[in-house]
């Protein structure tokens, strides 16, 4: 599936997200929003040749658990590439300016890694054994002026 620029891919059960051959992330919750649910979540993306560099936007929340999980660490990459890193420690929106020599018209893999997800049984919690990482509401790939 084709992405277009400056449109969000969405999250949550009916989000378009789910039609982009992900790996480590869950879309069995109702609503708008889809755990990370193992350290590395992927999808696959497929965007127009890029005639001026980009941003991949995030918009997401971190799992935290007060006193035991204070932050959640996020390497982001497109198509093997280091684009850049944040750590989480409530919701945001976060941008990475990517060249657009990495963007060439053909899928790509992006890929969230997130080596602090944790699940809550791990944390004896709860019986949830998914690594659960951020709450991804949006992600999306904006033109640079």
């Amino acid at each position: 599936m084709s992405i277009n620029y400056n449109e969000p891919v969405t999250f949550g059960r009916s989000g378009s997200a789910a039609g982009l051959n992900c790996e480590g992330i869950d879309f069995s919750d109702d609503g708008d929003r889809s755990w990370t649910c193992a350290p590395v979540a992927e999808l696959d993306v497929q965007l127009p040749f890029a005639r001026q560099d980009v941003a991949i936007e995030v918009n997401a929340s971190p799992f935290l658990v007060p006193d035991v999980l204070l932050v959640q660490n996020v390497f982001v990459f497109l198509g093997g590439l280091f684009v850049g890193y944040y750590s989480l420690k409530g919701h945001t929106i976060r941008s990475f300016p990517v060249n657009r020599g990495v963007v060439s018209g053909r899928a790509t893999r992006l890929a969230l890694v997130i080596p602090t997800a944790t699940s809550p049984h791990a944390l004896e919690l709860s019986e949830d054994l998914r690594e659960l990482g951020i709450y991804l509401t949006s992600i999306t790939f904006k033109t640079m002026p």
